[in-house]
């Protein structure tokens, strides 16, 4: 009988030594995983700055006079407006990953203005008379503007974008010749302030986290521009001319963006381990 007990004290101890050795060699729970970095998060305000050249386009040249002055056969045998330089400046605001918006002004120059006009008198004994204007158109555009960013890859961003606002054209000193009469007028400076609206597409390129650079296209839709009233200087015979046309711009641009306020740090609640039951 007693050892019947030794036998089975010994066969528990063994067997409590067996559980002990299986729960030594079980695993340990994975420890909780490290905290991911925090992701730099800036303020959504924004300063930019743009360069760049437009291919302008001018629309058909109006001729208007006193009322009851006629220019026989009047008729326009050459127009245009030289190309532009711009520069501007801004600031505006990210509002989540697609969309912003900003408001912009800029300063246009070097659009010199030339035009010839045509006409029949008998000063001129019956043929056709020609009168060479020349000026020089500077622009001032403001617009409010929003894009769509069509997404990140690599650190490209394209977008696309319209605005609408208001641009100031000033035409200063325009002359008119006629060198075959020996003719000359001037007109004053004169400003003329339109309704402006743009189309714009192209790609931003991450430099850094609050610098971005851009290279985009723009239609830029100006409105009209207007002289003064011509004034003759060597003949009574003057019906104070007035030149009027509308002015658009093809713009290639440069630009920069700088996101403001620096990095404020938002970190991610840690995910709490997996746990296993065995």
């Amino acid at each position: 009988m007693g050892s019947l007990k030794i036998l089975a004290l010994a066969g528990a101890m063994a067997i409590g030594a067996i559980g002990v050795a299986q729960a030594a060699d079980m695993p340990l729970p994975p420890p909780p995983p490290m905290a991911p970095e925090p992701l730099p998060e800036f303020s959504g305000w924004y300063l930019r700055g743009d360069v760049g050249a437009g291919i302008t386009q001018m629309g058909e040249l109006h001729s208007t006079f006193d009322a009851g002055f006629d220019v026989p056969g009047l008729l326009v045998a050459r127009k245009s407006v030289e190309d532009q330089f711009f520069v501007g400046a801004g600031f505006g605001y990210q509002f989540n990953n697609w969309f912003r918006a900003d408001l912009t002004g800029e300063y246009r120059g070097g659009g010199r203005y030339a035009a010839i006009e045509s006409y029949t008198t008998s000063s001129c004994g019956g043929a056709v008379c020609f009168d060479n204007y020349n000026g020089n158109i500077r622009s001032s555009v403001f617009l409010a503007n929003g894009y769509v960013d069509l997404g990140t890859w690599v650190g490209v961003t394209p977008f696309v974008g319209a605005g609408v606002g208001f641009a100031n054209h000033k035409l200063s000193g325009l002359t008119d010749v006629d060198h075959q009469l020996g003719g000359y007028g001037f007109a004053g400076d004169h400003s003329k302030t339109n309704f402006a609206w743009a189309l714009m597409a192209g790609l931003g390129y991450n430099v850094s986290p609050n610098l971005k650079l851009e290279l985009g296209y723009r239609y830029l839709n100006m409105g009209d521009v207007e002289s003064g009233a011509i004034r003759c200087q060597n003949t009574p015979f003057c019906g104070n001319e007035v030149h009027k046309f509308s002015l658009a711009s093809h713009d290639l641009r440069l630009g920069m963006r700088w996101m403001l306020g620096g990095p404020t740090y938002i970190p991610e609640a840690p995910q709490m381990p997996l746990i296993r039951k065995y």
